[in-house]
């Protein structure tokens, strides 16, 4: 409960200064860095927490896999940027995640208020990848973009589990 209740200050006042877009640009090459810019402050505090998280667990892993987990955290939402969200859409979200499946799939088809925050929770990791792609980032970024809501590797489970945590 402490978590959401943490989450919910930080998506109303996220705090991302200079000196934390500026570890983050570090850490991304400039296609990368444009993808992570685009993203919300919201989005961004958000990012950055997941990939310090991906460093404080001192997962054993190579550098390069290290590296492209590092990158793939500072993006793994930037599929939102896609669509601007409000406050109340990102409490709907956390909410409808504790119902039912049939439940969210209903209202995500209807053609109500409803649907569309329903639609890129479900869709912002395929459209991430997209971008992810275009930008000319590397097919393993790409991957954990996709996957870091339901991972199928190794990277992909400790960015979920990173995800999950912030």
């Amino acid at each position: 409960m402490f978590y959401r209740v943490r989450q919910f200050i930080n998506a109303i006042f996220p705090k991302v200064n200079a000196s934390d877009i500026k570890w983050a640009l570090n850490h991304l090459t400039p296609e990368a860095a444009d993808l992570f810019l685009k993203q919300s402050w919201p989005e961004q505090r958000h990012a950055i927490d997941v990939a310090q998280n991906i460093i404080q667990a001192r997962n054993p892993i190579s550098f390069s896999d290290f590296q492209t987990l590092i990158t793939a955290a500072l993006l793994h939402d930037c599929g939102k940027s896609m669509v601007p969200i409000s406050l109340w859409q990102r409490v709907y979200i956390v909410l409808m995640q504790a119902m039912p499946q049939s439940l969210w799939s209903c209202l995500e088809q209807s053609h109500t208020v409803f649907a569309s925050p329903l639609k890129l929770a479900t869709q912002h990791a395929l459209w991430g990848e997209s971008l992810a792609k275009r930008a000319g980032l590397n097919s393993e970024v790409c991957l954990l973009i996709r996957e870091h809501h339901s991972p199928q590797t190794d990277l992909g489970r400790i960015l979920a589990q990173a995800d999950n945590a912030n």
